[in-house]
């Protein structure tokens, strides 16, 4: 069975429209080289659209709608797709992630995953009452940390409220760990850390935590809701969200500041 025969339509936006990419070339008898010649791409990013590997861009949507006359069917769908929530975000947004030259990441409750220790990642998973899948979940987020340590790894760039540091998840023991990690992480290359105080007030993040991940100069993020995800790689709303990260930045403490706050709270846990 292939990638692309995997595919449930009925499971998200994301995999009805990789469905009908596929139905809509093959019943008009169309090869994925013709189809890609349509569009101006190469054949085997046709093969990803039908697979779910890659999200086709609105402005291949539309010359595809255009040459196959489907009424617009391809372009409403890349429209309700891109503003629903996605239950299969995640698996879309880690191959991003571990393609990236560029994450930026907000968090104003928790530790972002590509910077949780495994016991932090274990309690904030059972925290979550997902207790049945502790290990695994745990052991998928410190995966996703390999992104880290790739031969050129990508700039991460994280902001993080203060209450980050201060709501206990776990114990004692697991925030001295963490917050100690995070101290560690500060002094790699191409990582930088920095916390945003109290007393900086309300900002843009107070929506809800964000992430902003620029892969082969195309921007891509994800931004919370409370039951599900939404991932966005619609060029015009990520270039939003990368202006509200540069707005929370602005108010921000700097890198050596955000150290010693970190290392201050710390204190605490010891």
């Amino acid at each position: 069975m292939t990638v692309r025969e995997t595919i449930d339509p009925n499971s998200s936006l994301w995999a009805w429209m990789a469905f009908d990419l596929w139905f809509y070339r093959t019943q008009r008898g169309l090869s994925l080289a013709q189809t890609a010649k349509i569009v101006n791409v190469a054949r085997g990013t046709v093969s990803n659209w039908e697979a779910g590997r890659l999200r086709p861009r609105d402005t291949y949507l539309k010359t595809l709608d255009r040459a196959w006359n489907t009424g617009g069917h391809f372009e409403r769908l890349h429209m309700y797709a891109c503003s629903g929530h996605d239950p299969d975000w995640r698996k879309q947004y880690v191959q991003y992630e571990a393609a990236a030259d560029v994450i930026k990441m907000y968090h104003g409750k928790s530790v972002p995953v590509l910077a949780q220790t495994e016991p932090y990642a274990r309690a904030i998973v059972k925290a979550a009452g997902r207790s049945g899948d502790v290990e695994n979940e745990a052991k998928s987020r410190m995966k996703r940390q390999g992104v880290l340590k790739r031969r050129n790894p990508p700039y991460l760039w994280l902001l993080l409220d203060q209450e980050v540091l201060e709501n206990v998840v776990g114990d004692r023991d697991v925030m001295a760990g963490q917050l100690h990690f995070l101290l560690e992480l500060a002094e790699v290359d191409r990582v930088c850390v920095r916390v945003v105080p109290r007393g900086a007030g309300w900002h843009p993040g107070h929506d809800g935590h964000f992430q902003v991940a620029t892969v082969g100069g195309k921007g891509v993020s994800y931004a919370v809701a409370q039951l599900a995800g939404r991932l966005i790689d619609a060029g015009d709303e990520s270039a939003v969200l990368e202006v509200r990260f540069d707005e929370i930045g602005a108010i921000a403490l700097p890198r050596e500041d955000s150290k010693a706050l970190i290392q201050e709270t710390l204190g605490r846990y010891e």
